[in-house]
């Protein structure tokens, strides 16, 4: 039986001692049912791997009350959280438990020094994230480093590995504003 961890995209591929520092930071948390995990906007503190139950992920539109739209619904072994993993910006949307169950929660700030320690785990982090950027539909890079993504030379440090989260973001975010107009 495989961890859950090692079923997360930039994980796969790595170690079994990689994934078991990984999975040494990590923890169990059990939820009820309706819960809130958290909200849209509230800081980024980490990753939700789903073990048990059903996760809903949500955003709410512009004014307060306002109403809500189903972006997903997540079934065990799916994760949400992984560009504040990395990136620590507000998240995006809320998520909630639809049913009572259980999640595994990475630590961003744990993960950050799993990442100094183990450079493994940060080229991985790194290649996924490149990898990602460059299987954006309709995403034109023009700048004179778009070469780095694409041949994924980008040093895996942290502050790139942010820059990488911000274009998906960012590509995320004019999709969501094209889809509305």
């Amino acid at each position: 039986m495989s961890t859950p961890i090692d079923e997360i995209p930039f994980f796969k591929g790595l170690s079994a001692q990689d994934l078991v520092s990984i999975m040494g930071i990590t923890r169990t948390i059990h939820f009820e049912k309706d819960t809130n995990i958290f909200n849209q906007d509230d800081p980024s503190n980490g990753l939700y791997v789903l073990l048990k139950g059903k996760l809903q992920i949500y955003i709410r539109s512009g004014h307060i009350g306002g109403t809500a739209k189903v972006v997903a619904t997540l079934a065990p072994g799916q994760y949400v959280g992984e560009f504040g993993l990395i990136d620590g910006e507000n998240r995006s949307a809320s998520v909630k438990m639809l049913e009572e169950g259980e999640v595994l929660f990475l630590p961003s700030l744990a993960f950050g020094h799993i990442m100094d320690k183990h450079p493994q785990i940060a080229d991985a982090v790194c290649g996924f994230l490149c990898d990602r950027i460059m299987s954006l539909p309709k995403l034109k890079l023009t700048s004179g480093k778009a070469a780095l993504i694409r041949e994924k030379r980008v040093k895996p440090d942290l502050q790139n590995m942010k820059t990488l989260c911000q274009i998906v973001r960012e590509f995320n975010r004019q999709t969501a504003v094209k889809e509305k107009g």
